[in-house]
């Protein structure tokens, strides 16, 4: 089955506007498809800008849908390892959860490949049905 890890963005589009990709892939993932995945430093990100209780319930059920992946001891040994002598222009969180895609050897879903530029390895999901 493919596994697919959905960047940040992706979840924020659906919040904002109730489309996007995200219902494709959730419809994939009931199919049995494929697996989506989110990053714990994606529940970090979302959470963190301001919302009302009745939002952050709804982004908490929207969350259930997800397999999370936690940033453990075993994926940052990854990262520094991956990060090592290289001067990427990335923000950490981006870093963190491309470099999570990579460890779990997923795809990456994000409208923003260029916040990605530079990390070897890094496969994008591209919708092939």
């Amino acid at each position: 089955m493919e596994k697919v890890v959905v960047d940040t963005d992706i979840i924020i589009d659906f919040l904002r506007t109730n489309k996007g990709l995200l219902p494709r892939l959730r419809q994939l993932q009931e199919k049995g498809v494929l697996e989506i995945y989110i990053s714990s430093v994606t529940i970090v990100e979302l959470f963190t800008g301001d919302m009302r209780r009745t939002q952050e319930k709804m982004l908490s059920d929207l969350l259930v849908n997800f397999k999370v992946i936690p940033f453990d001891e075993e994926i940052a040994k990854f990262a520094g390892e991956a990060k090592r002598g290289k001067r990427l222009q990335i923000q950490l969180s981006d870093f963190i959860i491309g470099i999570t895609s990579i460890y779990f050897k997923a795809d990456l879903a994000t409208r923003n490949k260029d916040h990605f530029q530079g990390m070897k390895g890094i496969k994008f999901w591209k919708l092939a049905f």
